[in-house]
């Protein structure tokens, strides 16, 4: 694998209110490529001091991924979800010590939904490699770029989670701290340079996180990605804490996002396994 750092200009636009007033024509489509059970008491920290009681109850969650449609520059994954190894099997083929079981219909993984939709990415953005948000590169294309928030090639763990990451030919780094910030977001990459698709450091669920925002013509998307996994921490205002690296940076935040939407109402915020 070839690892390069992803080469960008510094952010032009100075606000979010500049952005949002200058809106670009993209769109996003969802993909659902699977189910997992997770716990309410993982989903929302308990041990947050204004968490209150949290029931321990399972919740079944999709699995999303999402294509950006741009009229101009084309299609553009961001995160890949699950390939079709897990329709058969739960665990789609990995033995690792980590590896968590998931549910997927048949013709749900990613390859036969783009294929289905004749969609051909030019790149794929990813959310961080935690498994559900990766496996599905098993079956898409290698020769197109990838891109991650710097840190997460480091903590990316194959041996236990699944080697998803075999024969992708070159991968990005987004190094944020190259980036200008943007209050009360902090630092942001502006992906495709024209305003349309931005990621957002996100840190705390895993060390690179990312998060994206979409300033499309129909109003602008805010994809929290795993920093929110559910309504319930945007509207408790707590950070989950299970499968998270950092408890007290996913606040940190998730702070960023709530006051984001704060300053932002008109913003759509669409969490991570909502």
């Amino acid at each position: 694998m070839n690892i390069k750092q992803f080469l960008i200009k510094k952010n032009q636009m100075k606000s979010w209110t500049e952005i949002i007033k200058n809106p670009c024509p993209v769109t996003i489509e969802t993909f659902v490529t699977g189910t997992v059970d997770i716990n309410l008491r993982g989903t929302i920290n308990t041990e947050h001091p204004d968490a209150g009681y949290i029931e321990d109850i399972i919740l079944n969650v999709p699995i999303k991924n999402y294509v950006v449609h741009h009229e101009e520059f084309g299609e553009f994954l961001l995160d890949a979800g699950l390939d079709k190894l897990y329709t058969d099997d739960p665990k789609g083929g990995v033995n690792g010590v980590l590896v968590d079981e998931f549910y997927q219909n048949r013709n749900d993984n990613i390859k036969f939904q783009l294929e289905s939709r004749k969609i051909n990415p030019r790149a794929i953005y990813l959310s961080h490699l935690h498994p559900d948000h990766i496996a599905g590169i098993r079956e898409l294309p290698k020769d197109i770029p990838y891109f991650v928030g710097k840190g997460e090639l480091e903590q990316y763990q194959p041996e236990k989670e699944g080697y998803f990451l075999d024969g992708v030919e070159t991968i990005y780094e987004i190094d944020f701290s190259k980036l200008g910030e943007i209050p009360p977001l902090g630092h942001c990459a502006d992906l495709l340079e024209d305003g349309s698709l931005w990621a957002v450091s996100t840190p705390g669920h895993s060390i690179g996180h990312c998060s994206y925002l979409i300033n499309g013509m129909d109003g602008p998307i805010f994809l929290t990605m795993d920093a929110c996994f559910i309504m319930d921490n945007l509207r408790l205002k707590i950070a989950p804490s299970d499968y998270t690296w950092d408890i007290e940076m996913a606040q940190t935040s998730l702070d960023s996002i709530l006051k984001f939407l704060e300053t932002f109402p008109e913003i759509k915020m669409i969490c991570g396994h909502e």
